[in-house]
């Protein structure tokens, strides 16, 4: 039950944004067919989601505007390759993780001497947001999951936030399940224990 809970808190410091078309792999075999006005609908499609998801995957920060370009660069290069071994919106969630991962490795150095120096800035939370929790609350939540190790916080904003299953939360991550189920359960045991407060027993 407290793990369940511990997923219910963390769904309710972000929700997901997913993209409310039914058509997005059409728009995948439209482009690779040769319309490529089909990958701009793809953007528009997912610009946030794939936001949302960098923002939560990032910790709340980070150059969330920069990784979302790295990504949609990525799409454009490669959609052509697109053969549907997988569906678009995890394929799209892959790449994201990686590009975030990217981002991660190269600015580590500098987010620790940032921190050490004080002068860490902390992004403020998105407005949809903000009705749900109070800010304290809030606050309190984003700075668990932000205090996780990546690969901790990966599986916990994927499979309760964006609530994917585990299978396909393995897919994205190129995991086997059982390894994504380790790490959710080492994720949710430092979730309780940061926040046992606002978890029911």
């Amino acid at each position: 039950m407290t793990s369940v809970m511990a997923g219910s808190t963390i769904r309710q410091a972000a929700r997901r944004i997913r993209p409310e078309s039914q058509l997005e792999e059409q728009l995948a075999e439209r482009y690779i067919r040769g319309d490529e006005s089909a990958f701009e609908e793809i953007v528009a499609s997912y610009q946030g989601y794939v936001a949302g998801l960098t923002y939560r995957l990032l910790g709340w920060g980070g150059d969330v505007e920069d990784v979302v370009q790295e990504v949609f660069l990525a799409v454009f290069r490669n959609l052509g390759k697109f053969r549907g071994d997988s569906s678009l919106n995890t394929w799209l969630t892959a790449i994201t993780v990686n590009k975030c991962r990217s981002w991660r490795r190269k600015h580590l150095l500098k987010m620790k001497l940032l921190k050490i120096a004080g002068r860490q800035k902390q992004a403020a939370p998105p407005r949809s947001d903000q009705g749900v929790m109070n800010r304290e609350t809030f606050d309190r939540v984003r700075r668990t999951l932000q205090g996780l190790p990546g690969h901790y916080r990966e599986v916990m904003v994927l499979h309760y936030m964006e609530e994917m299953p585990i299978t396909e939360v393995a897919e994205v991550l190129g995991l086997r399940r059982n390894v994504v189920d380790v790490r959710l359960s080492r994720a949710r045991a430092r979730i309780r224990e940061k926040l046992a407060d606002l978890i029911e027993k």
